[in-house]
């Protein structure tokens, strides 16, 4: 979607927030179908992250200890697709496979080219449902593109536990 003023509108939001849904889906369909799922989640990356242009802040949901913070491409790669001996935690948050994910509940911040957004993201497999509370802000880089420089997630509080 360009935008020639780089002001953030609602409706990027909303059509970034839904991009990064469909990444999800397709990561696990390629990897479902036998695909080379470590490039193609690499490719994600680049396009919708900011790690090969600037810098990322990425606390994914089920990370722990020294490795709960990912500010490399390598480490967010690890979360995503795992087989990374360098990240033995990791087994490959998208290779569940989830076959429907969405958004709900957003709430944002528009702020010239960046916005800052809070929302959940529910999964469904075809072995669970869960959902997690999501933070992202999202930059107009200087290509015109959208990416992530910040996503931070984690489940939501229980009381009871």
């Amino acid at each position: 979607m360009e935008n020639l003023n780089n002001q953030f509108t609602a409706e990027m939001v909303k059509t970034t927030l839904q991009g990064w849904c469909n990444a999800v889906l397709a990561t696990g369909k390629v990897y479902a179908e036998g695909g080379d799922v470590k490039a193609f989640a690499n490719q994600v990356l680049s396009e919708a992250y900011d790690y090969d242009n600037g810098s990322v802040l990425f606390k994914p949901t089920l990370t722990s200890g020294e490795q709960t913070f990912r500010p490399t491409k390598e480490g967010a790669l690890s979360y995503f697709v795992g087989k990374n001996p360098s990240y033995p935690i990791d087994h490959g948050f998208l290779l569940e496979p989830w076959i429907k994910v969405w958004f709900a509940d957003e709430d944002f911040i528009l702020t010239g080219n960046l916005a800052i957004v809070q929302c959940n993201i529910h999964f469904i497999s075809a072995k669970r449902e869960i959902f997690v509370n999501k933070s992202f802000v999202f930059k107009i880089c200087n290509d015109s593109k959208i990416r992530i420089c910040l996503h931070h997630s984690s489940l939501p509080y229980n009381p009871n536990t």
